[in-house]
C-alpha cells in the first residue's frame, strides 16, 4: 500500500509540474509588511479584503496594505466583515473595527463583555453572523454578541466538551462538539444532527450540502455524506489519489467543485465528479504548501491565507499558464501544437507534451537553444543553435549541421530555405529524404527573418544592415546572385523584422512599419499599419504574421496586440491583450506567439507560457475609492482629514495628499490613474500606477480634486473631492476692510502730505526764485557797481588827468608869470601877466574841476557840508583838492597861491573843522 501511494504521489508530482493553471497572484510578507501567517480571510462587500494575520488585522484595498494590531498585540485568528464593521477574534480578545471620518480603522474591544464568560487562555477561531447576532467560537464555547443591545451571551453547553468547529450553512449554525457529534442551533438550543457514534473521532473541516444531503470533508481529506440515518463515504478514490492530506479549510464553488486547502500539499481543485482538476503548490505557483484558510470573493477569486503569505487564484480567468518555477524547461522561444502534441522550443531544448500526459519531456538530441519549431511544407522543422532538426513525433533527426538555424521557410515546392547566424542555405526534398545544399557564399549575414514573394525573390532582414532582396538562379547556390540592400538610416534595426500581410511585404522597426512599394522599389512609412501602431508603446520591432495571414501580432510594454482586416471595409481593426512585460519578461526581439487551434494561442514567456482564447471577454471596472486625505503645514507631519465631506483647511495647511484605489486583482491587469486639481490646473496628469497625488504650497481658494482610473482600455467614472484653503488672517474680509481703510488713510495722508509738500516746495521754489532774483539783482547791482566803479575809475582817471593837466598848466603859467616878472615890466608884460592870472583863477576851470570831482565823488560835498556847514567855497575847493590826496605843492598852482599860503589855508581849515592836533587833515577828509 505504501509503495502504491509513493508511485501515485510520484506521478502526481510529475503531473503538477506541467499543469496549465489559472493565474495566481502571490503576496509575500515583505510586500504587505506584516506577519507570515494569515489565519482567515474576509471581504467588505466588493471592496477591501481583511486577513487575520499573526501581527494584527491586515487590510488590502487593491493598492495598499495596512496592518492594525489588536490591543494585546496577539495573533488575530479570525475575521468577519458584517456591514460597516470588521469583527476579529484573538487570544483573550474579541471586538470590532469601524472606519472613522478620516478613513482609518478604530478598534472597539468587547473583552470586558466577555470577561465573566470566558476562561483563561481562550482564543476565538471562528466568527459567523446570523439573525443579527455575531457568533464567536473558541474551544471553550460559542458566544453571541448583539450589536444593537451591546450585550454578550454564551451558548449553553451542558456537556462541557470543547467545540472544535463552527459552520454557517443554509442560514443555520452548526458546530462539532468533541466526543459528542455534530450539532446545530435551533431556536437558541443545540440539537444533535450526527451522533458521535457514527463518525467517532473524525474532525469536520468543511460542511456543505449536495443533492439534499448534508456532506462534509474531514481533517484528512475524506468525504462523507449523512442521509439522515447513516454516514456514507464517497470520493474514496480521490482521497487515495491525493494521499489523504490534512486540511484546515475547504470551499464549495457554484458549479459543484470543491477546493481543499491542505497542510503540506497546497490547494487542490476537485470537479463535481470528484476528479482532481488542478493542484496549486509551492512547486508550481504558491509561496507555501500549508493553507490556513480559503475564501471566495464576489468575483469568484479564491483567496488563500497561507502559513507564509497570501495567494489569489483567478479560477474564471480566460488565461491559463504553465510556470516553470524550477527551471526544468526554461524560457519559451517558439511553440507548435498538432494533434494534441504541444512542442515547446526553449533555451534548454525542444520539449513535448503528448495529449493526456501531465508533463513535458525533452526530445532526445535537442538539448540546447531552440529558436524555431513549426510545420513547413508538411514537415515539422526545429531551428536549433547547432543546426536544423526534422521532428517526427517524439523523435528528432538532424538534417543540417549549419551553425545556428533561426528559421526554415518554404522557397518552392520541395525546396526549403534556412536562415542561419551567418547566412542562408537550402534544403531539397528527395525520394531518399531531405538533403542539405551548400551555403550561399555571396551572403554571409545573419538571417533571422526571411520572406519569399510571388516572384521568388528572397527577402532577408538583418538587424544591422536593413533589408536584402536576392534574386537567385535555378541552381540556388551558383552566381549570378543579384542582391540589393535597403537601408533605414533613421531607424534602429535592433529587434526589427520583415513580414508579409495580405500579400504585401513590410519592414518593422521599434518605431515604424514600412510598406514595400513595387512601383518605387522602396519602403514607405506612409501606410495604414504604421498609422495604427503609432499610438502603441511597442517594445520591439518584431511582428508575427500568422501562417494563414489572418492576423499579425506585435508586442508592447503593457501587453500584446493584433491587427486583422475589418469585416465591413478595407481598413484594419486591432485589439489589445493586457499581459504586462513584467509577466512575459522574454528577451526583447525574441517574443513569440503561436496559434494552436481555433483562436487559441500560446504566448512564450521567460519561465513557461501563457495560453488564452479569443475573443477575450470584457471586464467591468470597479468604482474608484478615496481612502485618505491628509494635509500638513511646511515641514510638519501630515494630519488626516474627513473624506466624507468637503474640507476647509487653514491657510498654513496648504500641502494636501490624496490616496485612492480601484480594486483590480487579475494577475495580468493593473490600474493606472490620472488626476487633476481644478483651481490649480485644468490639465489631466499622465497615466501612472502610483495611487497617490500630492500638491504643495497651494494658494488660498476653492479646489476640486478629480481622479479617474484605467484598467486596460476601460476608464472608470471620475471621483471628485471639493475643498477650500482659507484665506490667511492677513487676507480675511476684516483684514481687507482694514486694508481699505488703511489705504484710504494712506491716500488721504499722502494727499495731505503731498499738498503740504507741494506748498512747501512751492514756497521753497518761490524763495529760491526770489533768491535767484536777488542773486540776479545782486549780480546786476554787482555789474552796475562794477560798471559804476569802472565809470568812477574812468572819471577818477579823467579827474586825475584833468587835475594834473590843470596843475601842469597853472605851473607852466606861473613859471611864465615869474619869468615875466623878472624881466622888465612893460605894459605888454603886465598885460600878459594879468591875462595869466586871470586864466589861473578862471572860474571856468573850477567849474570844470568841480563837475569832474562831483562825478567821481558826488556825495562828498554833501557829507562835508553836513558835518561842517561853516565851510566856504574856497574851503570846499581846498577840501576837494585834499580829497584827491594832493600835496600843498600841487594845490598851490590850482589856487594860484604860494605853497605857504596853502599851508595857511590848511591850518585855517583844521580850525574850522575843530580837528585836534593828532588828526591828519588829509586822512580825515579821505575818511569821509
Amino acid at each position: 500500500m505504501s509503495k502504491n501511494l509513493f508511485i501515485l504521489f510520484f506521478f502526481f508530482s510529475l503531473f503538477t509540474t506541467a499543469q496549465e493553471l489559472p493565474p495566481v497572484v502571490n503576496y509575500g510578507p515583505n510586500q504587505y509588511a506584516a506577519g507570515n501567517q494569515n489565519w482567515m480571510v474576509s471581504q467588505a462587500g466588493s471592496e477591501n479584503f481583511y486577513f487575520a494575520n499573526s501581527t494584527g488585522l491586515l487590510e488590502y484595498n487593491g493598492e495598499n496594505w495596512n496592518i492594525y494590531p489588536v490591543p494585546n498585540k496577539t495573533i488575530v485568528r479570525s475575521v468577519k466583515v458584517v456591514g460597516d464593521r470588521i469583527y476579529t477574534g484573538a487570544y483573550m480578545e474579541a471586538g470590532y473595527w469601524e472606519r472613522d471620518k478620516f478613513g482609518n480603522l478604530q478598534y472597539t474591544s468587547l473583552s470586558t463583555d466577555f470577561s465573566d464568560l470566558i476562561s483563561d487562555g481562550e482564543q476565538f477561531w471562528d466568527i459567523e453572523f446570523l439573525d443579527g447576532m455575531v457568533a464567536f467560537r473558541s474551544f471553550g464555547g460559542i458566544y453571541f454578541y448583539d450589536p444593537e443591545k451591546g450585550s454578550v451571551s454564551k451558548m449553553d453547553n451542558p456537556l462541557g466538551r470543547p467545540i472544535s468547529a463552527m459552520f454557517l450553512l443554509n442560514k443555520e449554525l452548526y458546530f462539532q462538539l468533541v466526543g459528542k457529534g455534530l450539532y446545530r442551533i435551533k431556536n437558541g438550543v443545540p440539537q444533535l444532527v450526527i451522533p458521535f457514534e457514527d463518525f467517532q473521532e473524525v474532525a469536520i473541516m468543511h460542511l456543505y450540502t449536495k443533492e439534499d444531503n448534508l456532506c462534509f470533508v474531514s481533517g484528512n481529506s475524506e468525504f462523507f455524506k449523512w442521509d439522515g440515518k447513516k454516514l456514507i463515504k464517497f470520493n474514496q478514490s480521490l482521497s487515495l489519489e491525493i494521499g489523504y492530506p490534512n486540511i484546515l479549510s475547504a470551499l464549495n464553488l457554484s458549479d459543484g467543485s470543491v477546493i481543499l486547502g491542505t497542510v503540506g500539499s497546497g490547494i487542490l481543485q476537485i470537479n463535481p465528479e470528484g476528479k482532481l482538476v488542478n493542484t496549486f503548490n509551492q512547486e508550481n505557483v504558491l509561496f507555501n504548501n500549508t493553507v490556513l484558510d480559503l475564501y471566495s470573493d464576489d468575483s469568484g477569486h479564491i483567496w488563500a491565507g497561507l502559513d507564509y503569505g497570501i495567494s489569489m487564484i483567478d479560477l474564471h480567468s480566460q488565461f491559463g499558464s504553465f510556470q516553470d518555477n524550477k527551471g526544468e524547461i526554461g524560457s519559451v522561444y517558439s511553440s507548435y501544437e498538432e494533434d494534441g502534441k504541444l512542442y515547446l522550443g526553449t533555451n534548454q531544448g525542444l520539449y513535448l507534451r503528448n495529449k493526456g500526459e501531465g508533463s513535458f519531456s525533452l526530445i532526445e538530441g535537442t538539448k540546447g537553444q531552440v529558436w524555431f519549431i513549426a510545420k513547413v511544407g508538411g514537415h515539422i522543422f526545429c531551428g536549433h543553435d547547432t543546426g536544423t532538426f526534422l521532428i517526427e513525433g517524439d523523435k528528432a533527426r538532424k538534417i543540417s549541421n549549419r551553425l545556428g538555424t533561426w528559421m526554415v521557410k518554404e522557397y518552392e515546392e520541395g525546396v526549403f530555405i534556412q536562415g542561419h547566424y551567418n547566412g542562408i542555405s537550402f534544403l531539397r526534398e528527395k525520394e531518399s529524404g531531405i538533403k542539405e545544399l551548400p551555403m550561399l557564399q555571396e551572403f554571409p549575414h545573419s538571417s533571422k527573418f526571411i520572406e519569399i514573394d510571388e516572384n521568388r525573390n528572397v527577402w532577408v532582414s538583418n538587424e544591422h544592415k536593413g533589408v536584402f532582396r536576392m534574386k537567385l538562379d535555378d541552381s540556388l547556390s551558383l552566381p549570378p546572385v543579384q542582391i540589393k540592400n535597403y537601408k533605414f538610416p533613421n531607424e534602429s534595426g535592433i529587434t526589427s523584422s520583415i513580414f508579409r500581410f495580405h500579400d504585401t511585404l513590410y519592414y518593422s522597426s521599434k518605431q515604424n512599419i514600412y510598406q514595400y512599394d513595387e512601383k518605387t522599389d522602396n519602403f514607405d512609412r506612409d501606410n495604414r499599419l504604421n498609422e495604427i501602431i503609432t499610438s502603441i508603446d511597442r517594445i520591439s520591432g518584431k511582428m508575427i504574421s500568422e501562417s494563414q495571414g489572418s492576423k499579425i501580432w506585435g508586442f508592447a510594454s503593457e501587453g500584446i496586440f493584433y491587427l486583422e482586416p475589418a469585416q465591413l471595409n478595407e481598413d484594419y481593426t486591432w485589439d489589445f491583450i493586457y499581459i504586462d512585460q513584467y509577466f512575459r519578461n522574454i528577451a526583447i526581439g525574441y517574443e513569440n506567439i503561436a496559434g494552436i487551434g481555433d483562436d487559441e494561442y500560446v504566448l512564450g514567456v521567460s519561465n513557461g507560457y501563457v495560453k488564452f482564447h479569443l475573443p477575450l471577454e470584457e471586464w467591468e471596472i470597479n468604482k474608484i475609492r478615496l481612502h485618505q486625505v491628509s494635509v500638513n503645514r511646511l515641514d510638519n507631519p501630515a494630519e488626516n482629514v474627513e473624506i466624507a465631506k468637503a474640507g476647509s483647511f487653514d491657510y498654513k495647511y496648504n500641502n494636501i495628499s490624496f490616496q485612492y484605489s480601484v480594486p483590480v486583482y487579475e494577475k495580468y491587469l493593473k490600474a493606472v490613474y490620472s488626476y487633476r486639481l481644478l483651481g490649480f490646473s485644468p490639465n489631466w496628469s499622465e497615466w501612472e500606477a502610483n495611487p497617490v497625488a500630492s500638491f504643495k504650497n497651494l494658494d488660498f481658494g476653492d479646489y476640486t480634486f478629480e481622479v479617474r482610473a484605467k484598467i486596460g482600455d476601460t476608464v472608470s467614472e471620475t471621483l471628485t473631492y471639493d475643498f477650500r484653503i482659507e484665506r490667511p488672517y492677513y487676507l480675511s474680509n476684516l483684514a481687507i476692510a482694514l486694508y481699505v481703510l488703511l489705504l484710504m488713510l494712506i491716500i488721504f495722508s499722502v494727499h495731505f502730505l503731498y499738498k503740504r509738500h507741494h506748498k512747501k516746495v512751492a514756497a521753497e521754489n518761490e524763495r529760491a526764485l526770489k533768491l535767484k532774483n536777488l542773486e540776479a539783482e545782486r549780480e546786476i547791482i554787482k555789474l552796475k557797481n562794477e560798471k559804476l566803479e569802472q565809470d568812477m575809475a574812468n572819471k577818477n582817471r579823467e579827474l586825475a588827468v584833468s587835475t594834473m593837466s590843470l596843475i601842469k598848466k597853472n605851473e607852466f603859467l606861473t613859471s611864465i608869470k615869474k619869468k615875466l616878472k623878472d624881466s622888465e615890466e612893460s605894459p605888454k608884460v603886465k598885460s600878459v601877466i594879468k591875462t595869466i592870472d586871470k586864466d589861473i583863477s578862471e572860474e571856468d576851470n573850477w567849474k570844470f574841476f568841480k563837475k569832474a570831482f562831483s562825478n567821481a565823488d558826488k556825495d562828498f560835498f554833501k557829507k562835508i557840508k553836513a558835518q561842517h556847514p561853516d565851510l566856504t567855497a574856497n574851503d570846499l575847493k581846498l577840501c576837494a583838492y585834499l580829497r584827491l590826496n594832493l600835496s600843498s605843492k600841487e594845490i598851490a598852482p590850482l589856487l594860484n597861491i604860494s605853497v605857504k599860503s596853502v599851508e595857511i589855508k590848511r591850518y585855517r581849515l583844521r580850525k574850522k573843522m575843530n580837528l585836534d592836533r593828532d588828526t591828519n587833515l588829509t586822512d580825515y577828509i579821505l575818511a569821509l
